[in-house]
């Protein structure tokens, strides 16, 4: 009896442990998200990532603004539609891991989940399809390029340094018959 407490007991601690970490690093990514100046000037100056792709598609005057006012559309709404998506995440690991976890709460949250995921996915379509709509046919078939380099490649994600340290053999720096023994 006491070895399935221990067991089911440390498993439950994980699992709430992780979910509060995973709750505490998302409070402080939004802080320092919501802090950053870029986003304190989507009411004026577009953001960086914007004003490049409007300077390589060759926009000017009003064209330009409507590129700007679109992109900031999607921007707003998806970072609205991702914080609602991530709460609705961690409900998900807090009811998973309740005293009695309610089989139709979970199955409502997934779908909440699920709705959220579809939203981000049209406001992506709607706005690719207002961007094009605004564009010369020069100007279109670049945007396009870039769109479909943009799907094409996985975020890039870098490895933190510890991890660059334990796994030398994942970046090449030690032959796969490994130094001998």
């Amino acid at each position: 009896m006491r070895r399935w407490w221990l067991r089911w007991g440390t498993l439950i601690a994980l699992l709430l442990s992780l979910g509060v970490n995973l709750g505490l690093v998302a409070a402080v990514a939004m802080r320092r998200i919501a802090s950053r100046p870029g986003l304190q000037r989507l009411e004026g100056e577009p953001l960086p990532r914007f004003r490049r792709l409007a300077d390589r598609l060759g926009l000017e005057g009003e064209q330009r603004r409507r590129f700007f006012d679109l992109q900031r559309q999607l921007f707003e709404e998806t970072v609205r539609i991702r914080m609602r998506q991530a709460e609705s995440q961690r409900e998900v690991r807090r009811e998973l891991v309740s005293r009695e976890p309610d089989q139709e709460r979970i199955d409502a949250l997934l779908q909440q989940a699920a709705r959220d995921f579809l939203a981000l996915e049209q406001a992506l379509a709607k706005n690719i399809a207002a961007t094009r709509a605004i564009l010369s046919p020069a100007q279109e078939e670049e945007y396009l390029r870039i769109v479909s380099r943009m799907q094409q490649q996985p975020p890039r994600r870098r490895l933190p340094p510890m991890r660059e340290r334990r796994f030398p053999r994942e970046r090449g720096e030690i032959p796969e018959e490994g130094p001998p023994l």
